[in-house]
C-alpha cells in the first residue's frame, strides 16, 4: 500500500453519510460481536512500572499481604492503569507484517490486525478531517487485581451532539463499552467522547 492509499486519521466517513445517519444509528453497536481477550495476564511488574513514575504510594497497589487483609484477592491494580495498559489485545507478534508501512505521521494502523480477523463496521459519518478526545467517564463495580485477564465488550454509539466550534462545525460523538475480568465479573463501563470536525 502506498502512503496515497493509506487512510489517515484525518479523514474517516463517507460522502454518502450525514451527522443525521449518524444520530440515527444511537444504540447500535459498532463491535464485532466478539468480546476483545487482553493478550497477558496482569502481572505484578507492570503494576509497580505503571505506580513509580507517578510516585503513586498507596500501599494496595505495592503489597499483596496489605491487599489481602483488606479484602481484595491480591495487589490491586490502580483505576487510573485499567484502560491504559491493561486492555492490550492483538499486540504484534514475531512473523506478522508490520504495521507501519507509511512514513505518514497521521496514518492509522490497520482495522483488520491479523489474517481473517473480523473487521468491526465502522460508525456512518460524513467525512472529518480532524478529531479530538474529550471526555472519558468510567464506573467501576469490581476491583481489578494482578492476575486477572480482561476482556472488553461491545462498542455502542450512545450520544451524538451536532455542534459548531471554534474549531469547526462537527459532532461531538460517545461511544460506550464494558470490561470484565475473567470470571464473567463486571469490572467497569467505559463512556469515551470525541469531537470530529466535518471535513470542508
Amino acid at each position: 500500500m502506498t502512503e496515497k492509499e493509506q487512510p489517515s486519521q484525518r479523514s474517516r466517513g463517507t460522502a454518502k453519510y450525514t451527522w443525521d445517519d449518524t444520530i440515527a444509528a444511537i444504540g447500535r453497536d459498532f463491535s464485532t460481536g466478539a468480546d476483545r481477550v487482553a493478550d497477558e495476564v496482569i502481572e505484578y511488574t507492570s503494576v509497580v512500572r505503571f505506580c513509580e513514575p507517578w510516585e503513586i504510594g498507596n500501599p494496595l497497589y505495592w503489597y499483596e499481604d496489605v491487599a489481602r487483609q483488606a479484602g481484595y484477592k491480591g495487589v490491586v491494580v490502580p483505576w487510573s492503569e485499567i484502560k491504559q495498559t491493561t486492555l492490550g489485545y492483538k499486540f504484534w507478534r514475531p512473523g506478522e507484517p508490520t504495521r507501519f508501512a507509511t512514513n505518514d505521521k497521521n496514518a492509522d494502523s490497520p482495522r483488520n490486525f491479523r489474517q481473517g480477523d473480523p473487521v468491526a463496521p465502522e460508525v456512518p459519518r460524513p467525512p472529518t478531517r480532524v478529531g479530538v478526545v474529550t471526555d472519558l467517564d468510567i464506573e467501576f463495580f469490581e476491583p481489578v487485581c494482578v492476575g486477572d485477564r480482561l476482556v472488553s465488550r461491545g462498542n455502542k454509539l450512545v450520544n451524538v451532539r451536532v455542534r459548531k466550534t471554534k474549531i469547526g462545525m462537527g459532532a461531538f460523538v460517545n461511544m460506550a463499552y464494558e470490561i470484565y475480568n475473567q470470571e464473567g465479573k463486571l469490572v467497569a463501563k467505559v463512556n469515551q467522547g470525541g469531537f470530529s470536525v466535518t471535513a470542508e
